[in-house]
């Protein structure tokens, strides 16, 4: 989970439709708000993430549901608030369900960095505050068979990323020519592209990746060989600020 920024409400959502659209939910229980001119702006908020796992929303198997942050069923006025909606995969919002999030409250990405909540260890979140236990709890951020196999897939793929980054960093030592510097530093911006936020799952990877002792010295080594450029610093510092505390 990571910090998100809200896009400004869709001017379909005007003061008559959100009226409308309210009163004609409590009147029919009709999926009102499943709809584009929600639905696209929600996503774009998102990276086309669930705001919850990050897991991506663009396939057939794992579509966006328009997610209730104060659920429907407690709070019906707010079906089409947008600053209640948040776009959501089947499992997250399945889970999450009706809980009431006035009586016992979780993370709204939207609202505050998930990284004052939320810490990790072995491609598992661990809570830094009750509000964070609860919504690794209710949310199921760390479901085995979806979440935590998924981030432990992508962690060990960046692990043999890494050793392969040593080959090239001593394959460059060797040759010492513009080729041989181009594959490192070609490998090196492969590996932050999966940490910025539009990637899938990106604070798990970010956590793994900016943490891991082999990365670190193997950035180090290319400082000082005044290989670094602005561009993977740039990564880098984008990277860095979806990084949770590693326990």
């Amino acid at each position: 989970m990571i910090k998100l920024e809200r896009e400004t409400k869709p001017d379909y959502l005007s003061d008559e439709k959100v009226f409308e659209l309210t009163e004609s939910f409590k009147a029919t229980k009709k999926s009102v708000w499943n709809h584009d001119h929600i639905k696209i702006p929600l996503l774009r908020s998102s990276h086309s993430k669930c705001a919850y796992c990050e897991c991506p929303l663009t396939s057939a198997s794992n579509y966006m549901e328009v997610e209730h942050f104060e659920d429907k069923n407690h709070y019906p006025e707010k079906v089409v608030l947008w600053e209640n909606l948040l776009p959501s995969c089947k499992k997250c919002n399945g889970a999450k369900g009706q809980h009431d999030v006035i009586g016992d409250p979780i993370i709204n990405p939207y609202v505050e960095d998930p990284k004052n909540h939320l810490s990790m260890r072995l491609y598992r979140f661990r809570a830094k505050s009750d509000k964070g236990q609860s919504t690794i709890e209710v949310t199921q951020l760390n479901s085995s068979d979806r979440s935590v196999f998924c981030r432990y897939e992508i962690g060990e793929k960046i692990s043999e990323m890494i050793d392969l980054g040593f080959e090239r960093w001593n394959e460059y030592l060797v040759r010492n020519n513009t080729r041989s510097k181009n594959k490192l530093v070609n490998l090196v911006q492969g590996l932050l592209n999966e940490c910025q936020p539009t990637s899938s799952y990106s604070a798990s990877t970010a956590t793994n990746l900016l943490t891991d002792p082999k990365f670190i010295e193997l950035m180090s080594l290319m400082r000082e060989a005044d290989i670094v450029s602005e561009e993977l610093d740039d990564l880098i510092l984008k990277a860095s600020t979806l990084v949770l505390d590693y326990v």
